[in-house]
């Protein structure tokens, strides 16, 4: 079987990751620095250095929302849950990415 790298568990990697998959005798393998999902959209409040010694970076701010409607951000077949505010905050985002994440079974393939 085939093995295809991609860098990074953020949206475009999370989304490379699932057309590799869906493509078939293909497997993604997603090399993420940190230790979650979600890339830009995971809010850090810390600064300095991680514990591996690595800069920590986080274009997060505590109270943001996104300037886009969900429903425009959304994967064109993974839809934000219905309900609920068009203009979510960085967590819904997050939350949105780890749900395609496990829909998608994606997370075995994260190093």
């Amino acid at each position: 079987m085939k093995r295809i790298g991609v860098i990074g568990a953020g949206a475009g990697g999370l989304c490379a990751a699932r057309h590799i998959l869906a493509a078939g005798n293909i497997q993604p393998v997603v090399w993420e620095q940190s230790d979650r999902v979600g890339g830009t959209w995971v809010y850090n409040p810390n600064t300095g250095q991680d514990k591996n010694g690595l800069p920590i970076f986080s274009s997060m701010y505590k109270n943001l929302k996104t300037n886009l409607p969900k429903e425009v951000m959304a994967f064109p077949d993974y839809p934000f849950p219905e309900g609920g505010k068009s203009y979510v905050s960085h967590k819904g985002v997050l939350s949105y990415l780890e749900d395609y994440c496990k829909h998608y079974q994606l997370y075995p393939h994260l190093k």
